[in-house]
């Protein structure tokens, strides 16, 4: 072998772990190490940071585009937009960035901004809880509709429609329960400090409050079918009991249930004697928590109608009136009830408590109306439906009707 090809070859060999070096700085470096408080990996699989959770938003921003030219959002924008927004929505934890609720995160927000709004004059206070806050609620509403119709077509339908289930989403429970934490939070912070309610008043309250939460908690845990489900298929003993007429075989749930047992298209569940669908607390009302239902509306609502008075009273300058045996004492003037961040925040929160309880009214009511007709909120809703139907009740029986709800076994 000659002096040259020796050469060629010593260069050659030389120059081959460069290129491997070169080759290997050219490939993505891959950092197994432990992610920081405020790191995660994103839905594509990457390492990414809480800071950069507003870069890159193809989604969002082309939602906004579509917002500001005046197009209607599709329902695939409105997808993208959830999707990103649940994956970026983060708080810094040990380990790495967990994960926020969308549903928790939008109620907290939605609370936020309502009582903020309300805390600067009473006009846009009356406009924020007539207007904004009720036109807030049916925009996430049909957000929630969009995103459900968008993943199966066959989910949501027009009424009326058999087979069709209904979307459901924590993001009601969600608001219920943050509204009445921050109402707590500024009663305790804001109107207790004025020192002008007594021990005995705060007991009153506090006493309606936790039978109400103690209530529309065992609404919830107490939630069941109601009756003890058969055996799946169609065998000689089922053919005999379906015969008897005290049960039927339901399509959707495919199993064998009693005759007067529905079922629940937003649950997907049959239930015995199913009142309705109460999204507010995701569950279904039903002949077992019923009962635990109108006692925690009941208590729901003296305690939102105490609170307010209990807030309008310190804030404002309150008055006697003579009622029969009785004096009541009620707000009179409020010159200074946006004098200070204090006393808006109260009159912001008396202002909430009464729309909340408007809405826990007209639920009493509805509830009371159909114990003493004797028939479930479905069944009246129905009547109703039904042309040439001017009582959708009678209230004939009324006292028989509510000794049988409440004394029922």
């Amino acid at each position: 072998m000659s002096y040259y090809s020796t050469s060629v070859i010593v260069v050659v060999v030389q120059q081959m772990p460069v290129r491997g070096a070169h080759c290997a700085a050219a490939m993505p470096h891959q950092d197994d190490s432990a992610l920081c408080c405020c790191e995660y990996m994103n839905e594509d699989g990457e390492r990414s940071h809480v800071l950069l959770a507003f870069c890159n938003c193809d989604a969002i921003d082309e939602a906004f585009e579509r917002l500001f030219t005046l197009q209607s959002l599709e329902r695939g924008n409105v997808k993208k937009v959830i999707d990103t927004l649940s994956d970026r929505l983060r708080i810094p934890w040990c380990g790495g960035a967990k994960k926020v609720p969308l549903d928790l995160s939008g109620a907290v927000l939605c609370v936020i901004i309502t009582v903020f709004l309300g805390c600067f004059s009473w006009t846009l206070t009356v406009v924020t809880y007539v207007v904004i806050l009720p036109a807030m609620l049916y925009s996430v509403h049909r957000c929630i509709r969009k995103k459900v119709t968008h993943e199966n077509p066959t989910t949501y339908g027009a009424k009326g429609i058999r087979g069709v289930k209904y979307p459901r989403s924590r993001f009601y429970f969600a608001w219920v329960t943050v509204s009445l934490a921050s109402l707590l939070i500024i009663y305790y912070t804001q109107v207790i400090p004025h020192v002008k309610i007594s021990l005995y008043e705060n007991f009153i309250f506090m006493v309606f409050t936790c039978l109400s939460c103690t209530c529309l908690y065992l609404v919830r845990a107490t939630s069941c079918a109601g009756f003890e489900p058969q055996n799946k298929g169609v065998d000689e003993e089922c053919e005999e009991v379906i015969e008897s007429g005290a049960w039927r075989f339901c399509g959707k749930c495919e199993t064998q249930v009693p005759r007067q047992a529905t079922h629940c298209r937003t649950c997907d569940t049959c239930y015995l004697l199913r009142d309705h669908h109460c999204i507010w607390l995701d569950t279904c009302i039903n002949c077992v928590n019923d009962r635990w239902f109108v006692i925690g509306l009941i208590c729901g609502l003296c305690a939102l109608c105490y609170g307010v008075h209990l807030s309008l009273t310190t804030v404002c300058h309150p008055q006697h009136l003579d009622v029969y045996f009785t004096t009541l004492l009620v707000p009179h003037r409020c010159p200074d009830a946006f004098a200070s961040l204090q006393s808006s925040l109260s009159v912001s929160g008396a202002c909430y408590g009464i729309l909340l309880a408007t809405f826990v009214a007209v639920a009493l009511v509805q509830q009371l109306v159909c114990v003493l007709s004797g028939v479930r909120l479905r069944e009246y809703r129905r009547r109703r439906e039904l042309p040439n139907q001017f009582s959708c009740c009678s209230f004939r029986n009324g006292f028989r009707n509510c000794f049988v709800f409440w004394w029922r076994r």
